[in-house]
This record gives structure tokens, sequence and C-alpha cells, in this order.
């Protein structure tokens, strides 16, 4: 549910000031994404919401107003609320219960009927009016995120069965990060440069530069830190990492024979990691290249 432009028949804190009918207070929140080494749970690790208006710091404490999660799935039907404390928390989540588009919003609602609601915060049209509210009334709204989940274990899709591309907003160096020790490799983005991509992923003609920039490097250093491992048994990564089976049977329908533990170790990581996505660092130069032709003639034509 997104609030947006919508107005109220009392004063709200909106995280977005211009639709805001209070100064001097916020309210936001935000997490980290990320999925249980089983691969059955998404979760909103570390969620927090920052909320900064003392009255309904106080109303909560009071227990006559929560804040609440609120997570919904039109694909799926599934809306779920989750009361959270104004402390960290995580939520877990059942990603049996995700797919494709999923909205996650943060909302402060009256638990009961509040009597000559007032605040020294509300705008100056305001300031001089007392409010009833009702239980459930919302006091406070940040729409949130929308975000892209496709976490569907029957698809065989190399891609999807071995990435997860996930917006981590506690980097701020503007790096990529990866981890492989997971179901998925984990490919963590900026919140900025996820929305980015998450915008574009799905354009056909930037697939290969997206391989070529994200899943290259992330499939290579996974494989090299394993190849480098103690134990470096393809029978027994297979069995830990749910990503290296999905890898492993690629490389068997491409090269028409088994990984076995000495083809492992005598394999060069970064060849294979483009094989296995179909040589998309050739196809990105490509791209480029017909993109820039292609626009130079435009330029050339219209002088």
């Amino acid at each position: 549910m997104r609030i947006g432009k919508r107005l109220f028949p009392y004063p709200v804190i909106n995280c977005q000031k211009i639709y805001s009918q209070f100064t001097n207070s916020d309210f936001s929140f935000q997490y980290d994404e990320e999925i249980t080494e089983d691969n059955e749970f998404y979760v909103l690790k570390n969620l927090q919401c920052h909320l900064t208006d003392e009255n309904l710091i106080n109303l909560i404490n009071e227990g006559k107003a929560e804040a609440t999660i609120l997570i919904e799935c039109a694909s799926t039907m599934i809306r779920t609320n989750y009361s959270v404390p104004l402390t960290p928390v995580d939520i877990k989540i059942p990603l049996a219960d995700l797919n494709g588009k999923v909205n996650i919003s943060a909302f402060v609602v009256a638990k009961e009927d509040i009597h000559h609601y007032k605040s020294d915060n509300f705008i100056p049209d305001y300031s001089s009016y007392e409010f009833e509210i009702e239980k459930n009334d919302i006091l406070a709204v940040d729409d949130g995120y929308i975000n892209d989940i496709s976490f569907n274990d029957q698809d065989d899709n190399k891609n999807s069965s071995i990435f997860i591309v996930i917006k981590d907003m506690g980097i701020k160096d503007g790096t990529m990060q990866i981890d492989y020790d997971s179901a998925k490799i984990q490919i963590a983005l900026p919140e900025k440069q996820w929305n980015m991509y998450d915008k574009t992923k799905r354009i056909s003609q930037y697939q290969s530069l997206y391989f070529s920039i994200v899943a290259i490097p992330a499939l290579t250093y996974a494989l090299t830190k394993l190849q480098n491992s103690n134990d470096p048994s393809v029978e027994m990564i297979r069995m830990d990492y749910k990503w290296f089976d999905s890898f492993a049977e690629a490389y068997k329908k491409i090269h028409g024979e088994e990984l076995d533990d000495d083809a492992f170790i005598k394999m060069n990581a970064n060849l294979e990691a483009q094989i296995i996505m179909n040589a998309p660092v050739t196809a990105a130069i490509e791209r480029i290249f017909d993109d820039v032709i292609t626009m130079k003639g435009d330029d050339e034509d219209g002088d």
C-alpha cells in the first residue's frame, strides 16, 4: 500500500517532505537484504525505523501506537504486517511467499483511539488544532521500496540459479561486494546503483554488459576462492554450495563430461565463467561498438 500524495484529515509525517504536515519531524526506515543459507527465507536484516518526533515516540512507548512494516506481493497475493520496535530487528519472510515485485513500506499506526491529538511540530496550518485519531489510523509513513525478487527454485536458468543481486544500504564506498558462502552467489550493490540495475536489467541489449561487469567477476572470484580452499573436493563443494551444483551441471552440458577434482583444480576460473555465461564480454564489446557506430551515423546524418 503506497500512500504517495494521499492526504489525511489530520497531520501525518511523510518520509517525502513535500507531503508531510510536520516540521522538524522525520520518519523513515532502512535495512539490508539477505537470503538464508538454506534458501528458505528472504531476510530484511538490521531493519530500523528512524523516528524523530518525541510525541509519536512517547505514544509508541505508552503502547498507544506502533511502528509496522508492510510486505505486499501482488503475484502471490501476500499482504503481511510486522510490528517492529524502534531498535534494529531482523524480519524473515518465506521465499515461497514472494515472487516478482514486492512492496516494502513502513508506518506508525494508532493501536487505540487517541483523543486530542496535538503536536508542537504540526505545520502552521494545523498548529492550533487538536484531532481525534481512531484505532489503526496512520500517523507516519515511508512508502519505502519496490523490490524485484525472483527466487524460484524451479527456474532452470543458470543465471537465476547461481546469482542473486541485492541492495546493501551499508555500502558507502561505491564498491560491489560478493558473498559466495550461501545458496546463491550474493552480489551486493549500493542502493543507488542497485536501483539503476533493477530498472534496466531486463533490457535485452544490456544483458551482456551486466553479465560482464557483475556476474563474471563474481563467479570468477567465487570459483577461485574454492579452488584455493583447503579441501577443493568437487563432491563436497557441490553438497555445501547449491550454486556450485548448478555450475557443475552447466559445465557437464557444455563439455560433455563431469567436473572432477583434477579438472576443477586446473580449470581457468575466469575462462569457464565466461563460457558458462555464453561469452558475454565479447558480446558486450560488440554491443558498445554497434551503439557507438549507430550514434555516430546518426550524428553524421544530422550534419
